[in-house]
């Protein structure tokens, strides 16, 4: 996926779907990559959409860093 079409939008939601969030976190998600998102470097979106992490990670990383402070 390299053009932010209606179709790719969906299918990357999908991907992120399945690492445990729910719709409208993986569209806010995907709408953000796909806005950051720099054709240049070469590399497909799925490349960044693999490197979120799951929200399970996430969640455990924030509980972490709020329960040092």
């Amino acid at each position: 996926m390299k053009v932010k079409t209606y179709n790719n939008v969906m299918k990357a939601i999908k991907i992120i779907q399945k690492k445990g969030y729910n719709f409208e976190e993986a569209k806010d998600i995907v709408l953000l990559k796909f806005e950051n998102y720099d054709k240049k470097c070469g590399l497909p979106i799925e490349y960044f959409l693999n490197k979120v992490l799951s929200k399970e990670e996430f969640n455990k990383q924030t509980y972490n860093i709020t329960r040092e402070a």
